[in-house]
């Protein structure tokens, strides 16, 4: 897996279209440790293709933020979230304060990644056992 994620080109991408591509090819086991060593390795080849941007300080930014972005997707389209309930621009932008190597993203890039996923949600393959 981790040699088809070093294949895939991420450059010039926002991270939404990294992710949108990244789990279009296959669907998210369900054990956590393994989600979170295949979204460190998307986020780790993601930062490699577009360290030229400088958005990010390191690829540990873009983990946290590929994180965060797949976390919005599940509160603002789950239809079990009560409207009353969905996360706000402002809460999204609040929750990823200092996950910039201590600093700030741009709030224009947050809420831009907002109003992405808001009016699309990021879908995964969907699985062969059906779901």
């Amino acid at each position: 897996m981790y040699a088809y994620i070093d294949h895939m080109n991420f450059v010039d991408m926002d991270i939404v279209s990294a992710l949108r591509k990244f789990l279009s090819g296959f669907r998210l086991p369900g054990e956590s440790q393994k989600i979170d060593r295949l979204m460190e390795k998307f986020a780790s080849r993601y930062y490699e293709c577009n360290q030229q941007l400088e958005i990010f300080a390191s690829a540990d930014t873009a983990y946290v933020l590929a994180f965060s972005v797949i976390m919005l997707t599940t509160d603002l389209h789950n239809p079990q979230v009560k409207a009353n309930h969905k996360m706000t621009k402002e809460q999204y932008i609040r929750m990823n304060r200092g996950i910039n190597d201590s600093k700030d993203l741009p709030p224009d890039y947050l809420s831009a990644i907002y109003d992405e996923i808001s009016g699309k949600e990021i879908k995964m393959k969907a699985s062969s056992g059906g779901m």
